[in-house]
């Protein structure tokens, strides 16, 4: 069996045998190969952890290939959370520690229509009560429920809920172009210093924080920008290189998981130079609670977690939509990881 055939096999085994639907339901599908790849400088030795596109209702990994110099690589998931990852090690002395990874994905857009949702989830399953729990930067105590219960104190049930938080959001943040990557979702800390500036992942952790606070089970999405967006081009207009595509959207469960993406809102208005109540950002907004256009690939749900195998040093990670390194035991920098990142498109 040659090391194809096993990373095929992994993907069962690893993932599990998961029912792939047909994505096209009227719409249409892409297929792109994300390809990452890196050269390694360093004599010591290296373990790699690179984030693997996720099998759901509106995304299918197709076939991974891995070529790479390394002593040891695997498919992975992580223990809470079962985040797919390739893991990959580099022994001391090495001349040469090269990766280069590919990945076929087949993805659609999302469509939900709001108005035949459940007004309030009648049952939670166990796996989607995770999404209810805090973690590090997801708190949904103290200043994030006072903000909550202040944000929905008119709301009836909890679709009005979900509403109400979506539009302060909108209205009450803006995209910082100063954050680094794509932010640290820190939400206690954008309430306490009253600083409603960041990137997705701090918009959309508002969101996902203030949702959980509620009572209404949220979820952050980290993935990659890898087509130009049908909304705008000041949301992606990624053609050929996704290398800082990098982007962290949010869901909310009422029956279903239901896309949600406030940040792209602000995005949108800062990279158009928009206001708020101008009619393309008006069009925008609504869409963007309940809907999802096919530019994007989906990593994984994981936040405040540890990789599998753990750290070294035993800690835990904030996001997983970047590449992390460790060399000699010690973690690097993973902005300044640099990997070549390319990938093409073809409409299936």
């Amino acid at each position: 069996m040659d090391r194809r055939d096993f990373l095929k096999l992994a993907l069962l085994s690893t993932f599990g045998a998961v029912y792939l639907p047909d994505l096209s339901n009227g719409r249409n599908v892409y297929k792109t190969k994300l390809s990452y790849s890196v050269s390694l400088p360093f004599n010591e030795p290296v373990r790699l952890w690179v984030p693997v596109p996720e099998s759901t209702s509106y995304q299918r990994l197709l076939n991974v290939e891995v070529r790479t110099s390394a002593v040891y690589y695997d498919l992975k998931k992580d223990k809470v959370y079962g985040a797919p990852i390739l893991y990959v090690e580099f022994a001391t002395g090495q001349e040469k520690k090269d990766l280069e990874v590919i990945f076929d994905v087949e993805y659609t857009s999302r469509s939900v229509d709001l108005g035949k949702l459940p007004e309030n989830n009648s049952r939670i399953p166990d796996e989607v009560s995770l999404f209810l729990k805090p973690t590090e930067h997801i708190q949904t105590d103290g200043i994030v429920k006072e903000y909550a219960d202040k944000i929905t104190s008119k709301s009836r049930n909890q679709i009005e809920k979900v509403k109400a938080i979506y539009n302060w959001v909108v209205e009450n943040t803006f995209r910082d172009p100063k954050v680094q990557g794509c932010g640290t979702g820190d939400v206690k800390s954008m309430l306490e210093t009253g600083y409603f500036g960041g990137k997705c992942t701090d918009i959309n952790s508002l969101f996902v924080a203030l949702c959980r606070a509620s009572g209404i089970p949220a979820r952050e999405i980290f993935g990659i920008r890898v087509r130009p967006s049908s909304l705008s081009k000041g949301i992606s207009s990624v053609t050929k290189d996704a290398t800082k595509a990098q982007h962290c959207k949010a869901e909310f469960y009422l029956g279903q998981w239901v896309p949600a993406d406030p940040a792209d809102v602000r995005k949108l208005i800062l990279e158009e130079h928009l206001s708020l109540d101008d009619p393309k950002v008006r069009k925008v907004r609504e869409f963007l609670l309940g809907n999802s256009d096919a530019h994007w690939i989906a990593f994984n749900s994981a936040r405040d977690f540890s990789l599998e195998p753990p750290l070294t040093s035993g800690e835990k990670i904030n996001e997983f939509m970047y590449p992390i390194a460790e060399v000699n035991g010690k973690l690097i920098d993973k902005y300044k990881l640099t990997f070549e990142l390319s990938k093409y498109t073809v409409l299936a």
